[in-house]
């Protein structure tokens, strides 16, 4: 098995309790620490002194015995004993954690031991025979040859240990318009009165049915006076009263209108040439044509207006969404939007004036208590002040107490949207107890005050119990209250309108063309900048000498299209950007042919490349370069793009990919440089099918069965590890996968054994506090192998380079030693019996 560096890892089983769990924690915590600290005693160590001082204690109770046949006294060694026994007694009790040591206590006990012990067996040697010697001597080196068996043993424990620990560490690696000009283009009807209201008088006469014919009367009263025709004189109209003046003809003379009080003037058949005067009143103005003195108004005969500065005004209905669009929520606790529904206003659907919803009260005020229930968005009035204000509502009660009222308020409010004390308006009524039907509610001529920044209309409930509702409300800025259209405003419809500045609510024309037809050899279509088409189709399109641009908007769609001008093939480059209700399409090809008129869809065969936004579906990206990248910070090439597989690239000065939770503590970190020095970590408990590898260097099979590391063309893989630690190690060694089976010659394995040169020392990362090390040595170095080690015991790797000590083999080979030394050992043994049967007999005789 190869040697590494030692690493301490604990291979744990859930069917397995090793230690306590806090125990393990303790010594993986502590294990390495442990191993370079010279005043501690490690675990693998403890259990290297543990089998090594039972040897001890065996071979001292031996010599022990033998000194005490042979008279000689053993108070030194037994002293010696007893001093290095208590030492050791309180560093072996617990061999599963390291404990304190002083090394040179141990040191002077231990040498104390050896000196005594020495003595003792000297002793021995001068009082027997040179057979009693030579036996002791062999059953001495037997005694040691055992002691360094299970030595040897020890350490392949302690490398078994290593290799487990190793193992668990290689799996744990692997582990977001107007009223005004509607009169006027109505035109002047024919017939139509002027009415001349100056005052013509008689004074004191009165004319009957007479004629005066060249005569002067003064002073005078003619009863009658009949005459169809008055030619000649004058008649000083200021001394004439008449009650009714019925001519034919007045062809004579000048009439001066201001001394004509005419009660009616039936008509005027005359040219009369130019017409002045301060006021012109009448019904109807019928004209050939029509301008003003300077001629900055003109309407010719066809009905076409010229203006230089042309107002259009129309009745607008200020009250933002009047038809109660956008309803949403549940009732009672329903929402409209521009609209505030307080605590106890509800939209309603159900309840509908001429299809309009409407909004409700179902509840109690309370005894005196006025509640609003609902106010429209305040409406900006941008300075108009000294302006009238008018409004109306359809109202329907539904039963609500007699003692109830509601109003319908016109309010003005200041800048903070509080209302004015005295700017506000309202029509109040009583409740009915019985149904009724729809009543039409209004206000009107309410002047804005200066101190007025908004306008809305308010519904409120008083001092009861009811249920009402509203609809249809209209607020104007009109002295009169008009009846209920949209918020649109009306409409004014023209057939052509020559104007600087149009101010109205709609324009209804066929279509609409801004600019004149783009100069461009490209467009082949005669595009307008700007077109908007009776279907409601708004596009603005755009040439240059690189590519066409057209964008277009629709109801529900909003389209951007890219079209190039050049391209070596017939394959033009070509984009299309679709955004409806429910998606965001960006598609990226090709049309066949140059496409100016925008008339080629890029989709089909014709689509290269596709990214779609989808509330539906998320993000869906397709073809070859759509991607979504990730720059961070800075565009400096050290972001992530994530491809239309799902793969995540790095860029080139990318470092890492990071996981991290919502405090930001990393999860779990993929390194993503280029030189490969940024490693994979996972920073939290992870499973991987059946097994679960935690932050507490702990791999763990949840089926709890067994865990194998085997190669990918088959049988088990090699594993290379420090120290390693376990309660059992098991090779497989079943007869049903083996071949060649003989029976091992244990003399040759225990001379192999015997040959192998053991060495102490320390690896050069080692420091120096580190304890010596001690096994043998795979000379990688010399040529001529300096340490000798049988090529039966060295591991290669799959390449056949020297790879370290296959203690596997050495383990066996080691087996076979003691077999063969305790034959030896039997040998020695019998060969003892025999030596003191021989010695009793001799005994005997001395004795006599």
């Amino acid at each position: 098995m190869a040697e590494s560096n030692a690493t301490q890892v604990i291979l744990t089983d859930d069917g397995i309790k090793i230690i306590n769990a806090q125990n393990t924690a303790d010594s993986a915590a502590s294990g390495v620490a442990n191993l370079n600290d010279p005043n501690l005693m490690s675990v693998i160590e403890k259990q290297t002194q543990t089998a090594q001082y039972a040897g001890l204690t065996s071979q001292y109770n031996v010599i022990l015995a033998r000194a005490k046949e042979a008279n000689i006294s053993t108070t030194a060694l037994t002293t010696a004993y007893t001093n290095l026994n208590t030492f050791m007694t309180a560093i072996l009790t617990d061999t599963t954690r390291a404990s304190d040591v002083n090394r040179d206590t141990y040191k002077s006990l231990t040498g104390a031991y050896n000196t005594a012990l020495s003595n003792v067996q000297n002793a021995l040697n001068d009082s027997f025979n040179t057979d009693i010697d030579n036996m002791r001597s062999s059953v001495s080196v037997a005694s040691q040859a055992a002691s360094s068996a299970a030595i040897v043993a020890s350490q392949a424990t302690s490398t078994g240990n290593n290799a487990s620990q190793v193992a668990s560490q290689a799996a744990s690696v692997a582990n977001q318009a107007s009223a005004d000009y509607t009169a006027l283009s109505a035109g002047v009807k024919d017939g139509s009165v002027v009415h001349i209201t100056t005052k013509t008088s008689i004074d004191s006469a009165v004319i009957g049915t007479a004629e005066i014919a060249d005569a002067a009367i003064t002073d005078a009263k003619i009863g009658n006076i009949s005459a169809n025709h008055i030619i000649t004189g004058s008649i000083d109209a200021s001394k004439v009263t008449v009650a009714k003046l019925d001519a034919g003809n007045i062809t004579t003379g000048t009439l001066s209108t201001d001394r004509l009080n005419v009660g009616k003037l039936s008509a005027l058949s005359a040219n009369l040439g130019d017409v002045t005067t301060g006021s012109l009143k009448g019904v109807d103005i019928v004209a050939n044509s029509f301008s003003t003195p300077n001629g900055s108004f003109t309407t010719d005969a066809n009905g076409n207006v010229v203006a230089s500065n042309l107002t259009i005004r129309g009745v607008t209905n200020l009250v933002y969404n009047a038809a109660l669009l956008g309803n949403s929520g549940t009732y009672p606790n329903t929402k409209v939007p521009g609209w505030n529904l307080f605590t106890k206003g509800y939209y309603s659907n159900a309840t509908l004036h001429d299809g309009v919803p409407s909004i409700g009260f179902n509840s109690s005020t309370g005894s005196g208590t006025w509640v609003t229930f609902a106010q429209s968005k305040l409406y900006p009035l941008n300075g108009l002040h000294g302006q009238p204000y008018s409004a109306s509502v359809w109202f329907v009660d539904d039963g609500s107490e007699a003692a109830m009222k509601y109003q319908f308020t016109l309010a003005f409010f200041d800048a903070n949207g509080n209302r004015l004390a005295s700017g506000y308006a309202g029509n109040t009524w009583n409740g009915n107890p019985t149904s009724q039907g729809w009543a039409y509610k209004t206000i009107n001529n309410i002047i804005s005050p200066s101190t007025a920044v908004y306008v809305a209309i308010q519904y409120w409930a008083y001092n009861g119990t009811g249920l009402a509702l509203f609809s249809s409300p209209m607020l104007t800025q009109t002295a009169q209250s008009t009846g209920y259209q949209p918020d649109t405003g009306n409409v004014v419809s023209a057939g052509e309108i020559d104007g600087s500045v149009i101010n109205g609510s709609t324009i209804n024309g066929t279509t609409f063309n801004a600019g004149d037809i783009i100069s461009s050899t490209y467009n082949t279509s005669r595009f307008y900048p700007t077109t908007i088409t009776p279907a409601g189709l708004v596009a603005t399109t755009g040439f240059n000498n690189m590519d066409g641009l057209r964008t277009e908007m629709s109801a529900g769609s909003f389209v951007t299209k890219y079209r190039a001008v050049h391209s070596s093939s017939n394959q033009y480059e070509a984009y299309d950007g679709v955004f409806s209700g429910d998606e965001l399409a960006l598609n990226s090809g090709f049309t066949n042919g140059i496409d100016m008129g925008f008339q080629q869809s890029v989709s089909g065969n014709q689509l290269t490349g596709q990214v779609v936004l989808s509330p539906l579906n998320g993000i869906h990206l397709w073809g070859s370069t759509q991607s979504i990248h990730f720059s961070g910070l800075q565009m400096n090439g050290t972001g992530i793009t994530m491809n239309s597989y799902g793969n995540i690239l790095a860029d080139q000065g990318s470092t890492w990919w990071r996981v991290v939770d919502f405090s930001g503590k990393e999860i779990a970190n993929f390194g993503t440089d280029v030189a490969g020095s940024n490693a994979i970590e996972f920073n939290r408990e992870l499973d991987i099918g059946n097994f679960h590898i935690n932050t507490g260097h702990t791999f763990t099979s949840w089926d709890k069965g067994a865990i194998h590391f085997a190669k990918g063309g088959g049988g088990a893989a090699d594993i290379y590890a420090g120290a390693v630690n376990y309660t059992s190690l098991v090779k497989s060694s079943l007869l049903s996968v083996k071949r060649d089976v003989q029976k091992a010659d244990t003399a040759y394995w225990a001379q192999l054994v015997n040959s192998i040169d053991l060495a102490t020392y320390q690896y050069k990362t080692d420091d120096n506090t580190s304890h010596s090390r001690l096994s043998s040595i795979v000379d990688d170095v010399n040529v001529t192998k300096q340490w000798q080690l049988p090529d039966v015991f060295i591991s290669r790797d799959e390449n056949g380079r020297l790879n370290g000590v296959d203690d596997s083999v050495l383990l066996n080979a080691t087996l076979a030693t003691v077999q063969e030394q305790q034959k030896q050992i039997d040998q020695l043994n019998g060969h003892n019996m025999e030596l003191e049967a021989r010695l009793n007999k001799l005994e005997a005789k001395l004795n006599g």
